[in-house]
């Protein structure tokens, strides 16, 4: 928030949260005249412009609505250059990749922190039972006043062992004084599969496919005896096509939100208040998400000395929807893998559980109906603030705020089909899993601030406190089988056998002592420093020294600007950052009470090593920017950085002596980089009356490398298609290296090595290599415009991604060439693999039951994933109060938006969306860039309407 406050005479700064105000005081007041002042962060702290040493950008509250992300992330998609947030899944309300400058750790969560209305919140994935619950969807975007991203080494300086991967700053709207604003908003739309290629076979094409490759096998002596043999195995009328794969989806999912907000105050106290409720629809019948919200914040004026504020979020979300993954019960994966020649159900209505698949009572649309996977999430932020001027410079100001999270999530399978069904199990069919998730974080700072202007031209702050966190989770699961047949009553009375029960609860507590200090030389030369030390309960007995330092030095205010120019500031940077990468208890060896133990000797299990030494990892920043304006008839500003991140101590796992009991161990161990170079430019024209232009352009390069693995001679592989070693992109790609099709006789071709100078035709013989392409963009760019003539307003955003690739983990399946012969395949299985006639096709010889592995991991299945998406497109009219004349309205808005409209790849192999990532992999080097089946994202078209009364 940028205020601009003129002062007569000298005057008292009282600074409270984000609330600023002045008033008049003795003649030793800390100014005389304040141009501008921006509050930062949190802790308190302010900083005029002048005082911005750092890589920051705020994102006002217009911008953060207009996509309608369920996520907050989301809506900074191509808002911030360096920021790159991606969904995993179309799922709503699933879980997203946010990343600022690359990956800030190698095995580790690179969530940046997040902070709302100064409390710190969970981010990332909070479901046990669920394929994914993102934490930040439970926040309404329509509550947010602004978000502030903080990226370089003294920008996040403050926030110390938790500053690596950036800060993300959130602040929540307040009242107006003088005036009193009601709003209502309401949208409404549906939409469809934004990017989508698969071109699967239909009956006719599945059962030739299938009649090929019993040929090519050698199990019929002729095609046509082939396709005999294939319409008798799938029991086909040789006349009915079922799409499986439509009748397992939505055609239009639905999308509405609804929001009311009241706003205003009087000469004390400010109040902003709101409702809100959104709905969102998946591709999945089964998946849907609501969430509904309460916010109130309200800012009070106790005294001239004394002012409070105090913020209230409640939130409650409902999700529902399918797994992802190779689960049969997903499906996205089933509805595309069953033949079409299967139909849907038996001539007496019932479900068809007799299908030809993989197994044969897995039929989705059942599943879909009598199966469910629930999970409702409850969540409260709050905060209370409190800002003291006890002496003419001095300011004390405090805060305690806590988030509660809490989960409550469902999984039943009905006990007649599918994977309820446990053959011989004495427990009995259907189960029922229920899981509860609590997550307590309570957040308390206290910090004391000097502020001072000597002989008008030394500007120093000063601020020193204290802050103190702590978490508590706790997760609690029960499951019971033997429902009765027949039955869908979901409830674990109704099972028989209870078939588990476990739980289990971790603490961490962190207290950092802070000290940030700034003097600015009238008002053109800064030098800021920043100074943390934490101590976190996971690293008993040691203690982490954060810190940062930042110049700045505004030409234009030192009167030395070139003509040209209206403003020209350069800024430097340095400063170093900690992640805790690690769980609650590292380095303690850890124990578990189990069952089976407990009835023969009442022993207890060690489960994990003790690792003594075990401390944060850490990121060396160092940033160099740029930032100017010029322009006669308009403004063009821009901003300039270079940046490096140097990542060292990374948590690493190492082999161990399998006689200790341990294969391996955790150590600080590993190092890597970050660097790159971002860059903005905008151009704003127009009076406020007549036609007003503003568009922007973003831009970021990053190269992300591995310095040292601990001397480690071979690449360490993570999750079958990746691997880390030094010179390399942490997410390169590492696999076999697909070499084509041998012309002669239709076997599949791998080159030996990455030489690429000889091949095999046994992909036993192929080594890993590395593919030199890999998941993380190296560039990623953004164009925003917004027009405004008179009352007519249009605005679009367009997101582009380069230089990386996305693999798909499960196309071994479908485009098999005849391991999986008797499932549906792509349609070039058929039209494009080998035959006599077709000797320069891309696809092997199709043989049932494989040939010769050609299906083997390899980049066969890697594509680049490099794209432009047309994000956001808004048009919209407003009425004035003028032109409506009814009384109690201000004004109406009515627009229409399309999201994600347009999508072009630049890979015309690539079929499936190019924002691809994982749910199932545990950290984001892993996950990033992996297409694992899960639900399509959307593109959208809605209508919405604002009124103002």
């Amino acid at each position: 928030m940028n205020v601009k406050i003129r002062v007569l005479s000298a005057g008292v700064l009282f600074f409270m949260g984000h609330a600023v105000s002045a008033q008049k005081a003795k003649n030793d007041t800390i100014r005389g005249e304040i141009d501008e002042v921006v509050i930062t962060g949190s802790y308190g702290i302010r900083q005029t412009p002048e005082q911005v040493t750092g890589s920051s950008v705020k994102i006002g509250s217009d911008k953060l609505v207009r996509p309608s992300a369920v996520s907050i992330e989301n809506a900074l998609q191509g808002q911030v250059a360096g920021l790159m947030s991606t969904a995993s899944s179309g799922q709503p309300g699933a879980n997203s990749i946010t990343l600022i400058r690359g990956l800030g750790s190698l095995t580790s969560g690179n969530n940046p922190l997040y902070i709302l209305d100064g409390v710190p919140i969970p981010s990332g994935d909070v479901s046990g039972l669920m394929t994914s619950q993102n934490s930040l969807s439970l926040i309404n975007p329509a509550d947010i006043e602004n978000i502030e991203v903080l990226k370089d080494g003294v920008a996040t300086a403050v926030y110390g062992s938790r500053g690596a991967n950036g800060v993300i700053v959130i602040t929540t709207k307040s009242g107006k004084k003088g005036r009193s604003d009601l709003n209502f908003t309401s949208e409404i739309g549906a939409g469809e599969i934004a990017f989508e290629k698969f071109k699967m076979l239909n009956a006719s094409e599945s059962t030739n496919l299938f009649g090929l490759s019993l040929f090519n096998a050698g199990q019929a002596t002729t095609l046509q005896n082939g396709y005999n043999l294939a319409k008798s195995e799938y029991a086909w009328d040789g006349v009915s096509d079922y799409d499986w794969n439509r009748a397992v989806r939505r055609a239009n999912p639905s999308f509405s939100r609804y929001n009311l907000n009241y706003s205003g105050g009087v000469e004390n106290l400010l109040i902003f208040a709101s409702l809100g409720y959104l709905q969102q629809e998946g591709i999945s019948r089964d998946s849907k998400f609501d969430r509904y919200n309460a916010a109130l914040r309200a800012d009070w004026k106790a005294s001239e000395k004394l002012k409070m504020n105090m913020s209230v979020n409640l939130s409650r979300s409902v999700q529902t929807g399918a797994t992802d993954g190779s689960a049969f019960s997903n499906p996205v994966f089933t509805g595309r893998l069953m033949s079409p020649t299967q139909s849907f159900y038996n001539p007496d209505g019932t479900y068809n559980t007799k299908l030809y698949y993989i197994s044969e009572e897995f039929n989705p649309i059942g599943i879909q109906n009598e199966n469910l996977e629930k999970g409702i999430f409850n969540k409260i932020i709050t905060s209370i603030g409190a800002d003291y001027q006890f002496l003419p410079n001095f300011r004390y100001s405090s805060n305690f705020g806590l988030d509660y999270t809490s989960g409550n999530e469902l999984v039943y399978w009905n006990p007649d089909f599918g994977d309820g069904t446990f053959d011989g199990d004495a427990n009995g069919n259907g189960y029922l899993g229920r899981q509860f998730n609590n997550y307590l974080t309570w957040n308390w700072y206290n910090f004391v601030h000097y502020n001072k202007i000597f002989a008008d031209k030394h500007d120093v702050s000063v601020s020193v406190g204290l802050e103190a966190t702590r978490t508590e989770r706790e997760f609690n699961f029960l499951s019971k089988q033997g429902f009765p047949a027949g039955t869908r009553i979901k409830y674990a009375d109704v099972g028989a056998n209870p078939t588990g029960a476990t739980g289990n609860a971790d603490f961490r507590s962190l207290v950092g002592y802070v000290t940030r200090a700034s003097y600015t030389y009238n008002k053109f030369l800064t030098f800021t420093g920043s100074f943390r030390r934490d101590g976190y309960s996971g690293f008993t007995g040691y203690n982490g020294n954060f810190w940062g330092a930042g110049l700045s030095f505004d030409f234009g205010k030192a009167n030395i600007l070139p003509g040209f120019f209206k403003s020209l500031k350069l800024r430097a940077s340095y400063g170093e950052n900690g992640n805790q990468a690690v769980g609650p208890y590292p380095k303690y060896d850890q124990y578990s009470y189990r069952g089976a133990y407990i009835s023969s000797n009442a022993g207890f299990v060690s489960n994990v090593a003790p690792v003594e030494g075990l401390y944060w990892e850490k990121s060396d920043k160092s940033n160099i920017g740029l930032d100017f304006t010029f322009g006669k008839n308009g403004v063009v500003y821009g901003t300039v950085e270079v940046y490096k991140n140097n990542n060292t101590d990374q948590i690493f796992s190492v082999l161990n002596p399998a006689s200790t009991g341990f294969n391996s161990l955790t150590k600080n161990i590993a190092d890597s980089y970050s660097k790159g170079l971002e860059a903005t430019l905008g151009f704003k024209v127009g009076n406020g009356e007549g036609l007003n232009w503003n568009t922007k352009f973003n831009y970021a390069y990053n190269d992300s490398r591995i310095k040292s693995l601990n001397g480690e001679t071979n690449p360490t592989t993570i999750d079958g298609f990746k691997a880390f070693f030094p010179g390399h992109n942490p997410t390169e790609f590492y696999t076999r290296l697909w070499a084509g099709v041998d012309p002669k006789n239709g076997d599949p071709l791998w080159y030996t090595d990455d030489s690429k100078t000889a091949t095999t035709n046994n992909s036993g013989l192929a080594k890993l290599s590395f593919t030199g392409k890999h998941a993380l963009p190296t560039h990623i760019g953004s164009w925003y415009n917004e027009l405004n003539y008179k009352n007519f307003k249009l605005s679009f955003l367009i997101n582009y991604q380069g230089n990386y690739s996305v693999y798909d983990r499960w196309a071994f399946v479908y485009d098999s060439s005849g391991q999986y012969g008797y499932l549906n395949q792509l349609s070039s299985a058929l039209y494009n693999s080998w035959t006599p006639e077709n000797p320069n096709a891309s696809q092997p010889k199709y043989v049932y039951g494989g040939n010769k592995i050609a299906n083997s991991a390899s980049t066969r299945y890697l594509f680049d994933g490099d794209h432009v998406r047309l994000r956001n497109v808004e048009f919209g009219y407003r009425f004035t109060k003028d032109v409506l004349k009814i009384d109690g309205v201000k004004g109406i808005y009515i627009y229409a938006r399309g999201i994600n409209l347009l999508t072009y790849a630049f890979d015309k192999n690539l079929y499936f969306d190019p924002e691809s990532n994982s749910n199932a992999f545990t950290y984001t080097a892993s996950n990033l860039g992996v297409y694992d089946q899960t639900q399509p994202n959307l593109r959208q078209y809605m209508l919405g309407v604002s009124i103002d009364f």
